[in-house]
């Protein structure tokens, strides 16, 4: 029987395809507004601009509101353009929120898990967008809890925002729960912050240089599954 009562997933890299569904919303919005675009280099730039800019939230350093049309900013000054990046913001996060692809193999997985143990999904993402694409997923009906940084104004890797998981659900024993993320320093940090195990979901096998030590490492899901078994 497995030691865990509770898996707590992020959502996008971990069980949502967000670099499909980022390639195509920048695509259209660029087209949209009249924009050039050009794949190898544009898709690029914005996804520099958008790393670094999540970075900044993870810090506390920018609200979700602001960081919107920051991007954008940011995004147009490096290719120079003057569209206007609060609409562009817009017509983006709408886009973005149509879309809802899953990692192979993602929904047979939960579906699976949801037998044995109680599921929370919690992401860094934006309400607007986050909110359509769980429930157009297939997924909502396998979770016990969705939880968005923005909806409550905190932001992995703060430990607050697995605390307000655990009082959502109900949770008390930290050692009955595992947080399960392909993000370092906000997944794997917010489970060494509250005190839980982690397991980094890196399909690529990216090196690990840094000193987030996560308490698990797969490589696929049918890794995750002989963890918790």
């Amino acid at each position: 029987m497995s030691a865990y009562e509770c898996l707590i997933f992020d959502a996008d890299g971990t069980l949502f395809d967000f670099d499909r569904s980022e390639k195509i919303a920048l695509e259209k919005t660029c087209l949209q507004f009249n924009l050039p675009y050009h794949e190898a280099t544009h898709l690029d730039i914005y996804k520099t601009i958008n790393t670094a800019i999540w970075q900044e939230r993870e810090e506390n350093r920018i609200t979700a509101e602001a960081l919107k049309p920051e991007r954008f900013r940011r995004f147009l000054t490096a290719i120079d353009s003057k569209a206007d990046p609060r609409t562009m913001s817009s017509y983006y996060l709408q886009s973005l929120s149509e879309m809802h692809f899953l990692l192979d193999g993602a929904w047979e997985l939960v579906a699976q898990l949801r037998k044995t143990f109680r599921l929370a999904l919690v992401t860094n993402g934006l309400s607007s967008v986050q909110h359509p694409r769980f429930r157009n997923s297939g997924l909502y009906q396998f979770f016990e809890a969705f939880v968005v940084s923005e909806d409550i104004g905190i932001a992995k890797p703060d430990p607050e925002i697995l605390q307000y998981t655990f009082e959502k659900m109900g949770i008390t024993k930290k050692n009955s729960a595992m947080i399960i993320g392909d993000n370092l320093s906000s997944d794997i940090q917010a489970g060494l912050n509250f005190g839980i195990d982690s397991c980094w979901y890196n399909p690529s096998q990216k090196a690990n240089t840094g000193k987030i030590r996560p308490t698990f490492e797969i490589k696929s899901f049918t890794e995750l599954q002989k963890i918790i078994d």
